[in-house]
């Protein structure tokens, strides 16, 4: 599926400098500290191979090549994106109450944030003058906390095809994603306690509070995910306290999100609003050109 989208890419070469730094976000984002050297040699390609230079051709090869790596690999990470999460908060003082390893843990982030910012070996100064290629999250290569790493052992929601794309990329950074979460608040069928949930505990922006249980349930999770539970833990609690909610009704939450979803509701919302956003004629054209393609 990744190189069947590299390839899709390629025939927008007008977008190619996007994508290259989308690559790195998703290098830091979604391998992290399963794989350090990866995640800054993506990275690093972006700046020796500009698109401009390297050519067509060669770009899609090197980008082919570091998205088999990606692929490759037994286990991936989000840890760099949960710090990435948690500092702003960290940096506005906005974080709900603090134990002990939660302390330590806003240590780590906020001790990497300062030795990145007044860099003081010609790596931390490359950190410094390239975060920008991977949103803030190229800071946090090579920052381990002295915890525990473990994996998780449960299995990956099922997912299906929507156009040609697997059903969790329609997610709230997408205008399909967003029409789904917003249908959702307003009640749909066979999701009805989402709605009822809105109505006893009024947030303001209560679709994207859905939107962010459904990524911890769906969109974010990895097959053989590397993780610090006590970061999982304080990742969750931030959510909670920035919704105003209490953390067993941010779980709550959840749960619902999880179970429309097991149940199909997602899904089959997602696919009324593609319908209603790209009509009958679009459909007919994709299988069509799947068609060919087979």
């Amino acid at each position: 599926m990744a190189l069947h989208l590299l390839s899709a890419m390629n025939g927008m070469p007008e977008e190619c400098a996007y994508f290259w730094r989308r690559l790195c976000v998703t290098a830091c984002e979604d391998v992290g500290p399963a794989d350090d050297v990866l995640a800054a040699f993506v990275v690093a390609c972006s700046t020796v191979f500009p698109p401009k230079k390297t050519g067509r051709d060669n770009n899609l090869r090197l980008m082919g090549f570091l998205v088999a790596q990606m692929c490759d690999l037994s286990n991936r990470s989000r840890i760099y994106c949960s710090y990435g999460t948690i500092e702003p908060a960290a940096m506005k003082s906005e974080l709900p109450e603090l134990g002990t390893e939660d302390k330590l843990i806003i240590s780590a982030i906020m001790q990497q944030k300062a030795s990145v910012k007044c860099p003081e070996n010609p790596w931390r100064e490359w950190q410094r003058k390239n975060d920008w290629r991977a949103e803030g999250l190229l800071r946090f290569v090579g920052l381990k906390l002295p915890l525990e790493m473990t994996t998780v052992q449960t299995p990956l929601p099922p997912h299906k095809m929507l156009f040609d794309l697997p059903s969790y990329c329609y997610d709230v950074h997408t205008r399909v994603g967003l029409a789904m979460l917003k249908r959702l608040v307003q009640g749909v069928e066979g999701a009805e306690g989402i709605r009822e949930f809105f109505q006893r505990n009024k947030i303001k922006g209560a679709h994207r509070a859905v939107g962010e249980a459904l990524f911890f349930v769906e969109g974010g999770r990895i097959e053989g995910e590397l993780i610090y539970e006590p970061l999982c833990g304080l990742e969750q609690r931030l959510f909670a306290h920035q919704f105003g909610l209490p953390l067993n009704k941010w779980l709550e939450l959840r749960v619902l999100a999880e179970k429309a979803l097991a149940n199909g509701v997602i899904d089959r919302v997602r696919e009324e609003v593609l319908h209603q956003f790209y009509g009958q004629e679009f459909c007919n054209q994709l299988r069509q050109q799947r068609t060919l393609d087979l």
